[in-house]
């Protein structure tokens, strides 16, 4: 995905938990500067009404939607079908007699208006999913993943946060064994329905949130969207509704920020942040947008003290040592390329990218043995049941 949704920020670094970091003393914050930013009265110049807030039915239907719905799963006779036939033809083109759903980065929208544009991104589609799923009597709910990162080698101290959403359809349980799939399989269990299918592994961290947390993402990714559009009014009052539904999330606060920082209003933004350390003093998306704001201010000190946090976090990253490898193996220093992924699989077993690299290096050097450890690693990780 080329910008996935559910937070867009300032400069971010993705989120995991592999640094060695820890912050010893409380993350302090001005309480007056929160308020004052709470309140609306430097964006609209007054405090924001209730009655502006935005208020959005995310798991709406049109009438059209349940017929559609209704009528590409009529021949499927069981739930784990009903899923599948609903999910391909939501992505089947228009001309083959789906509703030809293509993936767009543009915009968060509702799902009436991604079923209507045909065009959505991860969260959109989840919601267009997960409706008319349930119209349809299944069990689906919107499932949280944490995507591992992939970093840009050029400026490495820099990256697009992502958090992705998809689709969980519970099957009915005659065992007590919890298998999860991905749709287009042929095991049984819990369904998962991707609209980027080919980037999800089941080993990822993974969890069902509940509708207040979806509805929250959702205002925060939107405000962000209006926000780089330059609707400074809109966008504040997005994030204002995301607090509100939901004000425990770290990486809302880094949102909200992320929007006074647009504004240049650096004071509030560094309060902003500080209030989200205090949430979560292991956000290291915060840590990096406020190295970058005190550069801004002038304060080397503190510039360097949150930079040097983030690259220790990032250089503990099996994904940044996996990014390493992949540079050291193109100039084929593969001795330093394949102990950076030995570390890395200690710390991440069940990357399948970690073994492919691996063998392709032990092919290029006639290690044979070591390559086919590593194959068969990847072909166990590719037969495994979760």
């Amino acid at each position: 995905m080329n910008l996935p949704a559910l937070a867009i920020v300032f400069v971010v670094l993705l989120l995991a938990g592999c640094s060695s970091v820890v912050q010893k003393t409380a993350f302090s914050t001005n309480k007056g500067l929160v308020a004052n930013a709470l309140s609306g009265e430097l964006i609209l110049g007054r405090a924001y009404k209730n009655d502006e807030l935005p208020s959005v039915d995310l798991f709406g239907l049109t009438p059209e939607m349940r017929l559609f719905a209704e009528t590409v799963t009529a021949n499927a006779r069981h739930k784990d079908s009903k899923a599948e036939a609903l999910h391909q033809a939501l992505m089947t083109s228009s001309a083959h007699g789906g509703r030809g759903i293509t993936y767009s980065a543009m915009i968060t929208n509702t799902g009436i208006d991604a079923f209507q544009q045909r065009q959505a991104n991860c969260l959109s589609y989840t919601l267009l999913f997960v409706a008319m799923a349930r119209h349809l009597g299944l069990n689906a709910e919107v499932n949280e993943v944490m995507l591992p990162p992939t970093w840009e080698m050029r400026d490495n101290d820099t990256y697009l946060f992502m958090r992705h959403v998809n689709a969980k359809v519970f099957m009915p349980r005659k065992h007590m064994f919890s298998w999860v799939r991905v749709a287009e399989t042929a095991d049984v269990g819990d369904i998962v329905v991707d609209l980027e299918m080919r980037r999800f592994r089941p080993h990822y961290k993974q969890n069902v949130i509940d509708k207040d947390l979806v509805a929250a993402q959702f205002y925060s990714n939107r405000g962000m969207e209006l926000s780089a559009q330059g609707n400074r009014h809109e966008a504040f009052l997005y994030l204002r509704k995301a607090l509100l539904v939901n004000a425990d999330q770290s990486y809302i606060w880094s949102n909200f920020g992320s929007f006074y920082r647009r504004q240049k209003m650096l004071p509030e933004a560094e309060a902003i942040y500080l209030h989200g350390l205090a949430l979560n003093p292991r956000d290291y998306t915060i840590m990096h947008n406020l190295s970058g704001l005190y550069l801004e201010q002038g304060d080397k000190v503190k510039h360097k003290e949150y930079q040097q946090r983030v690259r220790q976090h990032r250089n503990a990253n099996p994904y940044y040592m996996f990014k390493l490898a992949e540079e050291l193996a193109q100039r084929n220093e593969n001795d330093k390329a394949l102990e950076l992924l030995r570390k890395a699989i200690k710390k991440e077993k069940d990357e399948e990218r970690f073994y492919r690299l691996a063998a392709e290096i032990y092919e290029r050097t006639a290690d044979s043995e070591n390559a086919k450890l590593m194959r068969d690693k990847i072909y166990q990780l590719s037969t495994i049941r979760f």
